[in-house]
C-alpha cells in the first residue's frame, strides 16, 4: 500500500483512528475503557450479592419451618423419652430398671396390637370390635404407665418396691389382654366364624372393664 493509497488516506483521516500526536486523546479513551469495565464489575458484584441474599433468606425460611414442624411434633421430645427409657431398663438398680422396664413391655405390647390389627384390616379379614377393645387396652395402659412414673419417683425403697409389684401384675394382665386380641386375630386368619368373633371380643371387653373397676377401687396408690 503506498501513500497514495484512498484507504490509507481514510483512516489517517478518521479522528478515531489516527491518534498519533494525540496522546490525550488516547488517555480519555483508556479511562473510559477502564470506567466502563469498573461499572460492570460493580454491577457483576451486585447482583450476585442479590442473588446470594435471596438464597441465604430462601435457606434460613426452610430451615425455621423444619425446626418449627419437628418441634410441633415432639419429636425430639419422644426420641429423648425412648433414650431415658432404655438406658434405665438397664440400670443396675432392679427398683430403678423395673418401672422403666414395664413401661417398655406396655408399649412393645401396644405396637405388635396395632400392626396385628392394621395387617387384618389391610387383609379385610373381620376385625368385629377389636380396635375398640385395643383403644380401650390403650387407655388402661397409659393409666398404668403414669403410675409407673409415679412408683418410679417414690423416695422410700419399701413403699416403691409394694407399688412396682402390685403394677407389675397390673401390666401383666394388660400384656395379656393384648396377646388374647392378637391371638383372636391370628384365628381370624384361620377363617374362624363371626360369633366365635364376637364372644372372643366380648370377653375381652368384658375382663378390661373388669381390670378398670378393680383398679379405679383399689389400685390406685398416689394419695398414699
Amino acid at each position: 500500500m503506498t501513500d497514495d493509497d484512498p484507504a490509507r488516506g481514510a483512516l489517517a483521516a478518521d479522528p478515531g483512528w489516527n491518534m498519533s500526536g494525540r496522546p490525550g486523546k488516547l488517555e480519555r479513551w483508556n479511562s473510559s475503557r477502564s470506567h466502563a469495565m469498573f461499572e460492570l464489575f460493580v454491577e457483576a458484584l451486585a447482583i450476585g450479592a442479590g442473588v446470594l441474599a435471596v438464597l441465604g433468606t430462601g435457606t434460613g425460611v426452610a430451615g425455621w419451618l423444619v425446626v418449627r414442624k419437628v418441634r410441633r411434633s415432639h419429636i425430639i421430645e419422644r426420641t429423648r423419652d425412648r433414650g431415658m427409657l432404655a438406658a434405665r431398663a438397664y440400670a443396675p438398680d432392679r427398683l430403678t430398671r423395673e418401672p422403666a422396664r414395664l413401661i417398655g413391655d406396655l408399649r412393645r405390647s401396644s405396637r405388635a396390637t396395632h400392626l396385628a390389627l392394621a395387617e387384618a384390616t389391610a387383609q379385610r379379614r373381620p376385625v368385629g370390635d377389636l380396635p375398640r377393645a385395643a383403644a380401650e387396652i390403650d387407655q388402661a395402659a397409659a393409666s398404668l404407665e403414669n403410675l409407673l412414673r409415679a412408683a418410679d419417683r417414690e423416695p422410700n425403697r419399701a413403699l416403691k418396691q409394694e407399688w412396682t409389684t402390685d403394677l407389675a401384675a397390673q401390666a401383666r394382665a394388660l400384656d395379656e389382654l393384648s396377646a388374647d386380641l392378637r391371638r383372636c386375630l391370628l384365628q381370624t386368619s384361620r377363617s374362624i366364624d363371626t360369633l366365635q368373633l364376637e364372644q372372643a371380643t366380648h370377653r375381652l371387653r368384658t375382663e378390661i372393664s373388669a381390670m378398670a373397676t378393680w383398679r379405679d377401687s383399689y389400685g390406685n396408690r398416689q394419695t398414699w
